[in-house]
C-alpha cells in the first residue's frame, strides 16, 4: 500500500516541527567561581558543553553574593530552559528545580537521590576493563565499602559478572571495622589472582589511617590495588582514573538533551569518560611489563 504524498509530507513537517523545538531550547550552565587551578575543571567542562550543544546557552557562575533561591524562582519561571548544574552550588539550585526543569548535575560525587546526572565516581565496567588489560592474571576483586557506596557496588557485583571478575564485596560501619575487616583479607588473600580495589569511600578508604597502612601491606605482598581516586597512582596503586573533563562536558549536554526530549525517570549513572593513570614502579614491582599498544592507552605514568 502507498503512502499518500500529504500524508507523508504532513509527517515530514511534524518531525521538523518537533526537532526545531527540542534544539531551539535554551540551556543554562551553573558553575560555581573557584580558585586556580580548580577552576581550569570547570572551564573544561564548559568547553565539552560548547562544543557540544548548538543552542542558545547562558553561563551563570554562582558565587558568594548568588541569591540561590532567587536563580531558582527564575529559572522555574521558564520551564523550557535546560540546566546543567556544576559543584556543590549547581547541586543544591538543582533540587529547587528538578519538577519543572529539565536539570542535570556533574563535577560531585553524586549517589542517586531523584537528580538526573553524571557521578565523578568511576564506572566500574571501565575500572574492570582497565583491570583486564594491566593485570589479565586478575580474577577476582575484593572491596570494602560503607552506605554511602552501596548503590556503586550493586552495579559493580553485575558488571564484574559480565567480564569474568568476581567482586567481593564487604560491607564496612565505621573505621573499626574496616581496619578489622582488612586484617581479615590480608590474611587469606591469594595475590597471584586477586586485586582489591579502593572506591571513592570515606570510611573503607579513609586517607590518614587506612589508605597509608593498605599500601605498605600491598608493596610487601605484591597484591595488586587499584583505586577510583586519581591521586592515589601518584602514591603506589598500581592505577587509578581521573575525569576527561571535555568530554565529561559533552556527555552532560547528551543527557540533558535527552531528558528534555524524552521525559525519561531522573536517574545518575558512574563516569564512564576518564582517562587512565598508571604507576610504573608499582607495575615493574609486581613484575609486569607493558607493550606499546598498552602504554598508548595510559594518560599519566609515575615512576
Amino acid at each position: 500500500m502507498r503512502t499518500s504524498p500529504v500524508i507523508f509530507c504532513c509527517f515530514l513537517l511534524w518531525i521538523v516541527t518537533a526537532w526545531q523545538a527540542w534544539a531551539a531550547a535554551p540551556l543554562t550552565v551553573l558553575y560555581p567561581q573557584v580558585k586556580a587551578p580548580y577552576d581550569d575543571i570547570f572551564k573544561q567542562i564548559i568547553r565539552g558543553i560548547e562544543h557540544q550543544h548548538q543552542g542558545e546557552m547562558r553561563l551563570q557562575q554562582l558565587d558568594a553574593a548568588t541569591s540561590l533561591p532567587q536563580l531558582a524562582k527564575e529559572l522555574r519561571a521558564d520551564s523550557t530552559t535546560m540546566v546543567i548544574a556544576l559543584g556543590k552550588s549547581g547541586y543544591q539550585v538543582a533540587q529547587q528545580i528538578h519538577s519543572s526543569n529539565s536539570v542535570v548535575v556533574g563535577a560531585l560525587p553524586v549517589q542517586p537521590a531523584g537528580l538526573a546526572g553524571i557521578s565523578l565516581l568511576t564506572d566500574p565496567k571501565v575500572l574492570f576493563s582497565s583491570l583486564k588489560m594491566l593485570a589479565p592474571a586478575v580474577d577476582k576483586v575484593h572491596v570494602l565499602y560503607s552506605e554511602s557506596s552501596r548503590w556503586l557496588i550493586q552495579i559493580a557485583i553485575e558488571q564484574g559478572q559480565q567480564q569474568g571478575i568476581e567482586v567481593i564485596a564487604q560491607k564496612v560501619t565505621d573505621l573499626k571495622d574496616a581496619i578489622r575487616q582488612y586484617q581479615e583479607l590480608w590474611q587469606n588473600i591469594d595475590a597471584k589472582t586477586t586485586a582489591v580495589w579502593l572506591p571513592l569511600d570515606p570510611v573503607s578508604v579513609n586517607e590518614q589511617v587506612i589508605l597509608p597502612k593498605i599500601l605498605e601491606v600491598a608493596w610487601e605482598r605484591n597484591i595488586v590495588l587499584f583505586s577510583s581516586k586519581p591521586e592515589h597512582a601518584k602514591r603506589g596503586v598500581l592505577f587509578s582514573t581521573f575525569p576527561d573533563h571535555f568530554e565529561l562536558g559533552r556527555e552532560l549536554v547528551l543527557m540533558v538533551e535527552q531528558l528534555h526530549q524524552t521525559k525519561i525517570a531522573a536517574t545518575v549513572i558512574p563516569l564512564q569518560q576518564v582517562q587512565l593513570a598508571v604507576n610504573l614502579r608499582t607495575a615493574a614491582h609486581l613484575g609486569m611489563e607493558y607493550k606499546p599498544e598498552v602504554l598508548r592507552q595510559i594518560a599519566i605514568t609515575f615512576k
